[in-house]
C-alpha cells in the first residue's frame, strides 16, 4: 500500500516544486525585463546656474550702488548653500558674511512662515513674542539665522529655488529692496 500511494505523493510534490520554480523564473524575469518598473523615480529639482546667481547679485549690487550704498550680495540655493558671494568695492567688511546670513535665512525660514523677506520673518517673530529687542535676533546664532531685514526669496513659478541677501545700504529696508532688484532679474533671467 506504501508504494502505490508513493507515486501519487511524489507526482504532486515534483508538481508543486515546479509550479514554485516557474512562479519565481516569472518573477526574475519580469524584474530583469523591466528594471525601470523597479526602479524608484526620484524627484527633480530646478537649480539656479552660476551665471544667473552672478547676475542676480550684480543686480542688487548696482541698484544700490545708484542709491549712494555700497553693499555685498550672496546668492544661496534653495537648500542655503552658497552659489555666489559679492562684495561691493566700498563696501564694508561685514557686509559679506551678513549678506549669506540674510540669504539663508531668507530660503531657510520665509517658506516656513509664508512670506518672502527675511523682514517678514522678523515681523513674524517679534509678533509671537520670539525676539530680543527691536532686531528680532536669537540669543544665540541658530544655524546662521538671522532674521533682519535685508534677504528674498528667489521664486519662479511658485518654486523657490534659492535666495539673495544683501547688506551695506542705510537701512534693512534699502538692502532688501536691492535684494529684491537682484531676485527679479534672476526670474527674468532663467525662466523655467
Amino acid at each position: 500500500m506504501r508504494n502505490a500511494i508513493s507515486p501519487w505523493i511524489s507526482q504532486r510534490l515534483v508538481i508543486h516544486n515546479l509550479m514554485a520554480s516557474l512562479a519565481c523564473l516569472a518573477i526574475v524575469f519580469t524584474a530583469v525585463a523591466s528594471p525601470a518598473a523597479a526602479k524608484t523615480e526620484l524627484p527633480s529639482e530646478h537649480r539656479l546656474p552660476l551665471q544667473t546667481a552672478i547676475e542676480a547679485a550684480s543686480a542688487a549690487i548696482s541698484t544700490c550702488r545708484a542709491l549712494g550704498a555700497e553693499v555685498s550680495a550672496s546668492v544661496v540655493d534653495q537648500h542655503g548653500q552658497s552659489i555666489v558671494q559679492l562684495q561691493g568695492d566700498h563696501a564694508a567688511p561685514h557686509t559679506f558674511g551678513l549678506s549669506k546670513k540674510k540669504a539663508y535665512t531668507a530660503v531657510a525660514m520665509a517658506p516656513l512662515q509664508g512670506v518672502k523677506r527675511t523682514s517678514e520673518v522678523a515681523a513674524g517673530l517679534r509678533a509671537s513674542h520670539q525676539a530680543i529687542g527691536d532686531l528680532a535676533l536669537p540669543a544665540d546664532s541658530i544655524d546662521e539665522i538671522t532674521p533682519i531685514a535685508g534677504g528674498v526669496i528667489i521664486e519662479i513659478d511658485k518654486e523657490v529655488v534659492g535666495a539673495i541677501g544683501v547688506s551695506g545700504a542705510r537701512s534693512g529696508k534699502e538692502d532688501e529692496g536691492c535684494a529684491e532688484s537682484g531676485a527679479l532679474t534672476t526670474a527674468k533671467l532663467y525662466p523655467f
